[in-house]
């Protein structure tokens, strides 16, 4: 007997109910076309009086075609009804399984552990080792079938969170930067500079995902290096949805072209498998796989032998988490003032007063002036008699009366329209043809975020763009510098710490890392700029604790710190 039959024997009785489910199906599709028909029939013959014992056979007819209707969709509940047990019968049995199963195998890796901590002999050792790391796989595997029977029986729930998209992903790696470390693989992680801060997802199951594909990589690659790259496929700005592609990349020993599809197929095995490390990985890629397309995504493979193997998981469609006012620093000493200095005009169209102060007032002191008004046909007004570089739009008004608004506006410009949302976007029906969308901001509004995209929108040089928003993001740490201690520090940087930095930044290696924060600190102390030399130090404490998250976001911070002293 397979191990597939005797793990899901009863997938044999469940697949039998699915087909008669569907032939009762046909069944009934097969009699409502039946009388459709006898009704047409009637409906032509009712005009005369010479059918009468004809009609009344008809009449008979459909009584008993709707009589035997009503048994075949009763016949069909019953068939679901059945089949949804027999799911949940089996995975109830394997759960219950998994629980007789784990309550003498935790003893066994007890003292297995405890003998591994003990024996002293190396024979006996590796004996306890095996015992261990085999209780282990076992453990796995039952997991793995349980997770399994849930995402056959339909029991698999999405449950959608606002996510930390840099933090999710550098702590995934973090996790596993030890294990790259002991094999001496470079492990680098690359994160779209453009990617939202936060998404909307499941972050459990996209981190057991990411997480397995990572280990597999990691496992099968004996030189060279592992790069999980995350990516932006497409942008909806309208709908305010995005999807991303983390590719898992390694210089492994790649698989075959014939192996692509196994490697995916529940119990198959990989033809190339005669070494036991690469046996056994089929099952969970396949739970993987079920699991990125229940989330309406999927994972794909491309790789040639001896050449690594790439592993794409996508995502499609995931909602992206505006940023609001609550829980932000203080803000007030955001310039507005340099958002387009030769003036210009702005519209806030929205009935809250909170939301049209708070626009009106960040704009207080720059060169463009500010229209806020409270109902929609004002704005249609002032459309007609002013030209606007930008509008903000409460998304009710922009949406009501099917998008009535939002149609008037795009006759009449196609100037670029923000939406004011306290809403999930995907509560909201945009239609073709009506203004033309170009952000949401969320309520309550961040003074910050108001920034960007202001900036974004009427700020055409994109160069000039992030030289203020670097500026804005940073404290005032280089006043007590001059032109000439910048300069001097940068001509020095240039020849030494560049170089290290730039490799640091591409292979993620802590050594080079630590290089390169060593020969900042000695060029800092040399043109004595303080705030370089504490940074240094705060960096080489990071590395000593191997805090990678702190690591990489400082060495992300430390790009925009060059820039502000290229600037003074």
């Amino acid at each position: 007997m397979s191990l597939k039959r005797m793990l899901f024997g009863s997938s044999a009785s469940h697949e039998e109910l699915i087909k008669e489910r569907d032939e009762y199906k046909a069944k009934v599709s097969k009699l409502d076309k039946e009388l459709y028909e006898v009704r047409e029939q009637l409906s032509k013959l009712s005009t005369t009086t010479k059918t009468t014992s004809f009609l009344s056979s008809k009449i008979g007819r459909i009584e008993e075609l709707e009589a035997e209707l009503q048994k075949q969709k009763q016949r069909v509940e019953e068939a679901k009804h059945i089949a949804q047990d027999a799911n949940k019968v089996k995975y109830d049995f394997l759960a219950n399984i998994r629980h007789e199963i784990r309550t003498p195998m935790n003893s066994i890796m007890a003292f297995a552990d405890m003998l591994v901590h003990e024996l002293q002999n190396k024979t006996h050792l590796s004996y306890a080792h095996n015992i261990f790391s085999s209780g282990q796989k076992l453990l796995e595997l039952i997991d793995n079938i349980i997770e399994l029977s849930r995402l056959e029986s339909g029991m698999f729930e999405i449950k959608e969170k606002a996510v930390d998209i840099p933090q999710l992903f550098t702590t995934i790696v973090k996790e596993e930067k030890i294990n790259a470390y002991n094999k001496g693989l470079d492990l680098v992680l690359d994160l779209d500079e453009e990617l939202p801060k936060s998404l909307m997802l499941d972050e459990v199951k996209v981190r057991e995902i990411v997480s397995n594909l990572l280990k597999n990589a990691i496992k099968f690659t004996q030189t060279g290096m592992v790069e999980v790259k995350v990516v932006i496929e497409k942008y909806d700005n309208l709908k305010n949805l995005i999807d991303i592609a983390i590719i898992v990349k390694d210089t492994g020993r790649g698989i075959d072209a014939k192996n692509h599809q196994k490697i995916f197929e529940i119990f198959e095995k990989y033809d190339d498998a005669n070494e036991l490390e690469y046996q056994g990985i089929g099952l969970e890629l396949a739970i993987n796989r079920k699991m990125a397309r229940f989330m309406s995504g999927d994972i794909k493979l491309s790789s040639r032998l001896g050449h690594g193997a790439t592993f794409t998981f996508e995502l499609k469609a995931l909602e992206v988490v505006l940023a609001s006012a609550e829980n932000q620093i203080d803000e007030s000493n955001i310039d507005f003032s340099v958002i387009m200095p030769e003036g210009g005009h702005i519209m806030v169209v929205d009935e809250h007063r909170e939301s049209r102060e708070m626009i009106t007032n960040a704009f207080v002191g720059s060169n463009i002036e500010v229209f806020a008004l409270e109902h929609p046909r004002e704005a249609i007004a002032a459309l007609k008699k002013q030209k606007f570089n930008m509008l903000f739009i409460d998304i009710n008004i922009l949406s009501m009366d099917s998008n009535a608004v939002s149609k008037v506006i795009a006759s009449m410009s196609r100037v670029p329209v923000v939406s004011l949302t306290s809403m999930s976007l995907k509560e909201v029906v945009f239609v073709e043809g009506g203004a033309n969308v170009v952000g949401h901001l969320q309520k309550p509004i961040s003074r910050m975020e108001l920034f960007k995209i202001a900036l974004k929108v009427l700020n055409s040089s994109m160069k000039y763009t992030n030289n203020i928003l670097a500026s804005v993001n940073s404290t005032d740490e280089f006043s007590n510098i001059t032109k000439e201690m910048a300069q001097k520090f940068l001509h020095k940087h240039a020849k030494k710490a560049l170089p290290l930095f730039n490799k640091a930044i591409s292979t993620n290696d802590l050594n080079t890392i630590s290089s390169f924060v060593q020969e900042l600190s000695l060029i800092a102390s040399e043109c004595k700029i303080t705030a370089l030399i504490d940074f240094a130090n705060v960096l080489l404490e990071k590395i000593e604790l191997f805090d990678i998250e702190s690591i990489n976001s400082m060495m992300r911070e430390y790009k925009t710190k060059i820039k502000r002293l290229q600037n003074l």
